[in-house]
């Protein structure tokens, strides 16, 4: 195959190329309330009829087009970062949880005292505190 056909041939190769299908797009947050505020500006600028009314509009809308969309960028940072706080949070008490559960551990093996301790409840017998052992299940 000469130089001709293999371009003839990645040429064709090109056109038969496809892209992706969308499956499925997601709407926009609060378009309700951004629909209620561009209303809100247009009625305002209606009842002062002037010949800048259709720029004024347009330059309005994109403002609070804006406005929305910082807002909501600042909204969903904070719900982003407010998980990753949590989950920080819930490991490092799963953490500290076990730290605690091997420190009890260890401190069992080591101090026959506090296993004996550890391991059985205290009750009053004959007006007096006393520890007896936990019966078993």
């Amino acid at each position: 195959m000469g130089v001709v056909g293999a371009a003839l041939r990645g040429f064709g190769r090109a056109l038969s190329k496809k892209s992706g299908t969308i499956k499925s797009i997601k709407p926009a947050k609060n378009l309700t309330k951004r629909r209620a505020d561009f209303e809100d500006i247009v009625k305002h600028v209606d009842k002062h009829k002037s010949s800048k009314s259709p720029k004024i509009k347009h330059d309005a809308a994109k403002k609070v087009s804006g406005i929305h969309d910082k807002y909501e960028k600042a909204l969903s940072d904070s719900h982003k970062a407010n998980k990753k706080l949590l989950i920080k949070t819930v490991g490092g008490a799963g953490a500290a949880g076990a730290g605690v559960i091997g420190a009890h551990v260890g401190a069992k093996r080591k101090w026959p005292k506090y296993k004996k301790f550890a391991e059985s409840d205290i009750k009053t017998v004959d007006g007096k505190l006393k520890l007896v052992p936990r019966k078993k299940k």
